[in-house]
């Protein structure tokens, strides 16, 4: 089958992780950059990896690259591209922008020229066009500038791919789906041993660990992707894609995720996003309990958490909170391994147990450091 290329877009710190999910598939060819991963692949290939890998926020089809020197230049190449082919009238589109440049210095008004051609290719062509929503479209392209050098790229996730479709309800602050799939897989968890979450949030790390455990596809809850509404969508294909990864789901694993937390609230959260993950009611428990007193449900297993970082407050009782933990998991989970998230390196420091590894990662906006320990 013919390939083509891809740009899979992920969270800093995690490209070793997605790029390791790409070769499962067969991509094993890739060009690793800051945030992204470069590839080639079939069309069977790009519904699997949308599909089916966790650590990508989505998956991009670069379709053209061009120098404009105004807006009216920028126009009349957009104009030109063959828009009619990718996507139908009855759909609606949207354009995203990431702007650098001293010619195009008001964003809004080039993505607002660039929807104009669009627009006016299809009026021209058949004397209708379609509808622009920004909110909800059918169809989204991403308008890359940096100088005079633009790049549209169509989006082929559509909604971003952390949208796993299970998580209903957060705490505040919660831990995009992306990153916790990026906290298991960094931290060498083996799938053969257990995995706890003593201050589990929103559940999300546990439900994502349940996930992997059972080879329960990332997408598997999501009722669309953006490579539905292309007009070369390939439903059979589709079919085949969801029909093969669905064989590999195995349930029955005789391995238990845990997950607590001191807030009851938070154990509340948990249980309703579980909730609609039926697959795991087996697999994933969570209860009401405080790290710092919680014992090891299992001889060996692994641990990750993602504690309070004290980042506005309350820095002297955080930092009593990691000495602490150190202390507590050294008593009652030795043999584990921990992956512990925070920003707050002055904590971590506290944490006396032997470090294999840092990951340097971005939470959001916050520069944190994973660092990995055997405990």
């Amino acid at each position: 089958m013919e390939k083509e290329k891809y740009i899979a877009k992920t969270l800093k710190g995690l490209e070793d992780p997605l790029k390791e999910e790409l070769a499962e598939i067969g991509i094993a060819k890739c060009r690793v950059t800051n945030r992204a991963i470069e590839f080639h692949a079939t069309k069977e290939q790009l519904y699997q990896a949308n599909y089916t890998c966790r650590t990508a926020i989505n998956i991009l089809k670069p379709l053209f690259q061009f120098k404009a020197r105004n807006e009216q230049e920028l126009y009349e190449q957009v104009k030109e591209f063959e828009w009619e082919k990718l996507f139908d009238l009855d759909k609606t589109f949207a354009i995203s922008h990431s702007v650098r440049s001293e010619i195009f210095t008001h964003s809004q008004y080039i993505s607002l020229k660039t929807k104009d051609a669009i627009v006016d290719r299809f009026r021209e062509k058949f004397n209708a066009r379609p509808s622009v929503d920004p909110k909800h479209p059918d169809v989204k392209f991403n308008l890359f500038i940096r100088g005079e050098k633009c790049s549209l790229l169509l989006d082929t996730s559509g909604d971003a791919l952390f949208k796993r479709g299970y998580r209903t309800e957060t705490n505040m602050a919660p831990l995009n789906e992306v990153m916790a799939a990026g906290l298991i897989s960094l931290s060498g968890w083996d799938r053969n041993s257990t995995l706890v979450d003593p201050m589990c949030g929103s559940g999300t790390i546990c439900i994502e660990a349940g996930m992997m455990l059972c080879n329960i596809p990332a997408g598997y809850y999501r009722t669309s992707f953006g490579f539905f509404n292309m007009a070369d969508f390939d439903l059979d294909l589709w079919k085949k894609v969801r029909h093969e990864a669905k064989d590999k789901i195995e349930l029955s694993k005789g391995i238990t995720i845990h997950g607590s937390d001191l807030a009851m609230k938070s154990i509340r959260i948990s249980q309703k996003n579980l909730d609609n993950v039926p697959d795991l009611k087996r697999i994933v428990r969570f209860k009401g309990e405080d790290a710092l007193e919680l014992s090891a449900p299992k001889k060996r297993g692994t641990l990750i958490i993602n504690p309070p970082y004290g980042e506005r407050i309350y820095k002297d009782e955080v930092a009593i909170l990691y000495q602490r933990l150190g202390e507590h998991l050294k008593e009652e989970f030795s043999g584990y391994t921990l992956g512990i998230l925070s920003s707050n390196k002055e904590a971590l420091d506290l944490i006396h147990l032997n470090k294999i590894r840092t990951v340097d990662l971005m939470n959001g906006s916050i520069e944190c450091d994973y660092r990995i320990y055997k405990v």
